[in-house]
């Protein structure tokens, strides 16, 4: 599914305009975040989780075309 999503987001906004980051999710850093933010959302957090400008914006969803869609309605705000 990352491969795909990086197409689609080299291909909507080119190479030079898209950070990509992957999250080592076993690091206990990152199981301590996840822990903090599944206590906000009652518990329950499904990954993948994608952040846009530091910001959550979704979080449980494998088609990269559903992500793509929240990216541009994110991006048009």
């Amino acid at each position: 599914m990352s491969y795909k999503l990086d197409a689609l987001l080299n291909s909507e906004f080119g190479p030079d305009r898209v950070d990509f980051k992957y999250v080592d999710v076993a690091s206990p850093e990152i199981l301590d975040y996840i822990d903090d933010i599944g206590s906000i959302v009652e518990g329950r957090l499904t990954l993948p989780y994608v952040t846009m400008n530091g910001e959550p914006l979704c979080w449980g969803l494998s088609d990269a075309g559903d992500i793509m869609t929240r990216l541009k309605l994110k991006q048009q705000q």
